[in-house]
């Protein structure tokens, strides 16, 4: 699809993104790397992050690739000797205004194939009417971040380090945690990063137990409520691509929330196979 966003505003929602991502790697502890595996390469605006006891592409892939600076082959040589050895695989997720435009090139002289794209969204501040399912929404404060961890570990991880380093996050300057309660029980979990004037909105699980009952829906729109309060003028999010096999809950309610997608951001899978 072609980008309805220009270069400059892709920039900044890959920006806010990494940044949160960033940020979510510093307040890991000590005991949370040893547990993980958990490193980072961080170097001319690419966010590498590999999370060597997690097989998820989630938890092993490099952000930022070709936008700050233009990439090259030994910036593409560097990731690969970051995770060699160390996961059975790992992904770029190339923004489509990486430059330069034959980096796509490099990579599959390297063995990287495409496997699955993200669609990354976007809307401007405004309020989102909350969906009336009975589903209330509270922010979470460092008293129930060990809540929102048991739920925000989520269905792409199996160690249980990894949603006690996502808590850490709690209380942090930027971060706004919510959970959503339904009839007075914790049932689902979210997260919003601010940083200059974008937010992020990522980090959402409900509990399996509750999907299709309006607590993503509730929990998106007290996002975007707190967001525009703060001073947000882009937000942004990333749901799975429209395909028929990928349940398509996230993308619907996104889009009734007032997103419209910005780009497809493809992932560069190495090793296939």
């Amino acid at each position: 699809m072609t980008p309805t966003v220009t270069r400059e505003e892709a920039l900044a929602l890959e920006g806010v993104e990494r940044a949160a991502w960033r940020d979510l790697v510093a307040a890991a502890t000590d005991d949370d790397r040893a547990a993980l595996g958990l490193r980072v390469l961080d170097t001319d605006g690419v966010l590498a992050l590999a999370c060597e006891r997690e097989e998820s592409l989630l938890w092993n892939r490099a952000l930022g690739l070709g936008l700050n600076a233009s990439a090259t082959p030994a910036q593409v040589d560097a990731l690969i000797a970051h995770y060699r050895g160390r996961v059975p695989g790992f992904a770029i997720n190339l923004c489509p205004f990486a430059e330069p435009a034959d980096t796509v090139s490099w990579l599959r002289a390297r063995g990287f194939e495409t496997w699955f794209h993200h669609l990354k969204w976007v809307r401007g501040p405004g309020e989102v009417p909350a969906p009336t399912r009975g589903i209330e929404v509270r922010r979470a404060g460092p008293e129930d971040a060990a809540t929102w961890a048991a739920i925000a570990a989520g269905p792409h991880a199996v160690h249980p380090a990894v949603g006690e380093w996502k808590a850490r996050a709690v209380g942090r300057e930027g971060w706004t945690h919510l959970l959503a309660y339904d009839q007075g029980r914790p049932v689902a979990a979210a997260a919003l990063y601010k940083a200059a004037n974008a937010a992020w909105l990522g980090l959402a699980v409900t509990l399996e137990s509750h999907r299709r009952r309006g607590a993503h829906e509730a929990l998106l729109a007290a996002r975007i409520t707190w967001a525009s309060e703060q001073g947000a003028r882009v937000l942004t999010l990333e749901t799975g691509p429209d395909w028929p096999d990928v349940p398509g809950e996230s993308l619907r309610n996104a889009r009734r929330a007032g997103f419209r997608v910005a780009y497809e951001r493809p992932s560069w899978l190495w090793p296939v196979g």
